[in-house]
C-alpha cells in the first residue's frame, strides 16, 4: 500500500479540508454522540444480521443471472423485511437493491455488494456460509464477513441509529447494494444508467483511511490447445490444475505424472522438502504420481500476501526436462513468463510503478482444462501511467515472442483490459480522514491507492472508506475470510459519524 507522494493531491486536499471543516471540528459532538449510541445499542444486532446475510449462498452460477437465482431472491426478501423492521425504505431493482433514509433532494450513496466469491468448504473450520463465532474467539468468520456483507450490516445499523435519534437530514442516505460486483458489472452499470446515482458516494468495500485510487483490473488467458501426447513415455506430465477463481491467489494446485521414474520422484521429493513457501503431498499409485501443493489463498490485488500454489508447483517441476506435451509446454510457459514473483518482472516490458498507486502486480490465479485446451488465467492490476491499449500491446508482444522462440504457434491469447480509477478531488475526503483519525488515534492519515477494483469507480465522487484497517491482511477472497468483533464495532462508530457529518447537516461534503 502506497502513501501519498503526489504533491498536487496533497495541496488540493489541504484546501478542501479548510473549506469542509470551517465552523467546527470533525467529528462533531453530535456525530460522536450518535456514533456512541449506535455502538452501545446495536452491536449485537449488527453481528446477528451479518450472520443472517452470510447464510445466503450469493455466489454467481454460470448460465443463471444473479437476480433470478433463488438464493439472491431470498436475500432480497430478507433485506426488504430488515429495512421495514429498521424503519428504512426499500426498492428492488433486480440486480441492485436500495435501502434509504430521508427524503431530501440531495443524496449520499453508500455503495456495497451482497454477492460473494466461491468458497472451498474443506478449507474452513465450519461452513463458509454460516457465521463462525466460536472457532477463533473474537473473529467473525464466513464468506462475505469482510467483503462485503459485514459493511452492509454495519451500514444498516448506522442508518437505524440516525433514524432513532431523529437527526434532520440534509442529504437522503441510500445504501446501494449490488448483486453482481464479483461477476459482471454490466447490471450495475445498467442500473446507474436508468437511475442516476447520488452526487456524493462512499463505497464500503476496501480499506481505510480513504481509498482515492484503484488500479485497473486486467485479465490474460493463455490457451494451449490439445496436442498429440507421448502416451507411453516415462515421466509424462498428464495433468496440471489449480486455483478457484480469477481474483484469488490460488491456495492449491495439483499435477499428475504418468510413469514416473524413481530418480525423478526422489528429486522432486527432495526439492519439495526445501520449499519453505508451500507444502507438498505426494501419492504414488499404479504408475502415477500425484503431487498436491498447498499454499495460501489471498486476494489477487495483493499477491504478496498469498503463496501461489500454481506458480510454486510449476517452479518445482521446472527443474526437470519432461517429454514434450501440452502440460510440459504450459510448465515452461509459466516459468518463463510468470515465475514466482508478483510484479511481472519476467513478462516482457510490462513492469512499472506509479509514484502514488504503486507497482503493477501480476498473479497466475487459475489453471485448468476447457474443452481439451489447457488455460492459464492471469490477473494483472495496473496503476495509472499506461493506457489499456499499451498494456495489451506489451502483453501480446511478449507472448508472441515466446511462441516464436519455443515453436508453440498454437498458443492463443485472450485479454480483458480496463483503465485505472484515479479521481483527485472528491470533496468529502478530508471529512473521512478526520473521522478515521479521531476513532483510531492514527495521526495525520493520508489517502491511499489499492490494487483492487470496486464499484466506487462507477459513481460520482466515489471513494472507499473501510472496512479493513491499513496494514492488516485483507481476508476477502481468501479461504479464511473474517472480520473481528472489535473491527466491525469500530466500523459502526465510524460509519455512523460519517453519515452524521455528510448527511446530517454537519460540516462535510462541501
Amino acid at each position: 500500500m502506497q502513501r501519498v507522494e503526489h504533491i498536487g493531491l496533497c495541496v488540493l486536499l489541504s484546501a478542501l479540508a479548510s473549506s469542509c471543516t470551517e465552523g467546527g471540528d470533525v467529528p462533531s459532538e453530535r456525530a460522536q454522540e450518535i456514533a456512541a449510541y449506535a455502538r452501545a445499542t446495536y452491536s449485537d444486532a449488527m453481528v446477528a444480521t451479518l450472520g443472517d446475510l452470510v447464510g445466503f449462498r450469493s455466489v454467481h452460477e454460470e448460465g443463471l443471472a444473479n437476480a433470478e437465482n433463488p438464493e439472491f431472491q431470498a436475500m432480497t426478501a430478507y433485506l426488504e423485511g430488515k429495512a421495514g423492521e429498521l424503519g428504512l425504505d426499500f426498492a428492488d431493482h433486480g440486480a441492485v437493491v436500495v435501502i434509504g433514509l430521508g427524503d431530501a433532494d440531495d443524496r449520499l450513496g453508500l455503495v456495497t455488494h451482497a454477492d460473494v466469491q466461491p468458497a472451498g468448504p474443506s478449507q474452513w473450520a465450519q461452513s463458509p456460509f454460516s457465521l463462525d463465532t466460536a472457532s477463533e474467539p473474537g473473529r467473525l468468520i464466513g464468506r462475505g464477513a469482510e467483503d462485503d456483507k459485514g459493511p452492509i450490516a454495519t451500514a444498516l445499523y448506522a442508518m437505524k441509529a440516525i433514524e432513532d435519534r431523529g437527526l434532520p437530514l440534509e442529504r437522503r442516505i441510500e445504501l446501494i447494494i449490488s448483486y453482481t460486483e464479483e461477476s459482471d458489472w454490466g447490471p450495475f452499470q445498467a442500473f446507474l444508467a436508468a437511475n442516476p446515482p447520488p452526487g456524493l458516494n462512499v463505497a464500503l468495500d476496501s480499506e481505510y483511511p480513504v481509498v482515492v485510487a484503484e488500479k485497473a483490473w486486467n485479465a490474460v488467458w493463455l490457451v494451449l490447445p490439445a496436442r498429440d501426447e507421448p502416451v507411453g513415455a516415462a515421466n509424462r506430465l498428464a495433468s496440471f490444475s489449480g486455483g478457484a477463481f480469477l481474483s484469488q491467489v490460488p491456495g492449491e494446485a495439483e499435477v499428475v505424472i504418468a510413469r514416473p521414474t524413481p530418480e525423478v520422484e526422489d528429486a522432486l521429493r527432495a526439492a519439495a522438502e526445501r520449499d519453505t513457501l508451500v507444502r507438498y503431498a505426494f501419492e504414488s499409485e499404479e504408475g502415477r504420481l500425484t503431487i498436491v501443493a498447498t499454499g495460501l489463498a489471498a486476494h489477487s490485488s495483493k499477491p504478496e500476501e498469498g503463496r501461489n500454489a500454481i506458480a510454486q508447483l510449476a517452479a518445482l517441476l521446472g527443474a526437470h526436462d519432461w517429454p514434450d506435451g501440452q502440460v510440459a509446454r504450459m510448465v515452461r510457459l509459466i516459468n518463463d513468463l510468470v515465475g514466482t514473483g508478483h510484479y511481472g518482472a519476467r513478462f516482457g516490458a510490462i513492469a512499472y510503478t506509479h509514484p502514488f498507486m504503486g507497482p503493477l502486480t501480476l498473479a497466475l490465479t487459475t489453471l485448468g482444462r476447457e474443452d481439451g485446451a489447457l488455460v492459464a488465467a492471469i490477473n494483472i492490476r495496473s496503476p495509472a501511467g499506461r493506457s489499456p491499449e499499451e498494456l495489451e500491446r506489451l502483453v501480446r508482444e511478449v507472448v508472441d515472442d515466446w511462441k516464436q522462440r519455443t515453436g508453440t504457434a498454437e498458443l492463443e491469447t485472450r485479454m480483458f483490459v480496463s483503465p485505472p480509477h484515479y479521481p483527485e478531488g472528491a470533496p468529502h475526503i478530508p471529512v473521512l480522514l478526520d473521522i478515521f483519525e479521531h476513532y483510531t488515534g492514527q495521526p495525520d492519515p493520508q489517502p491511499i491507492a489499492i490494487g483492487g477494483g470496486t464499484h466506487a469507480r462507477l459513481v460520482p465522487n466515489g471513494v472507499n472508506f473501510g472496512p479493513a484497517m491499513p496494514g492488516e491482511v485483507y481476508t476477502g477472497h481468501s479461504e479464511h475470510e473474517f472480520i473481528t468483533r472489535e473491527q466491525i464495532e469500530l466500523n459502526l462508530a465510524m460509519y455512523t459519524a460519517m453519515l452524521v457529518e455528510l448527511a446530517g447537516g454537519g460540516n462535510g461534503g462541501g
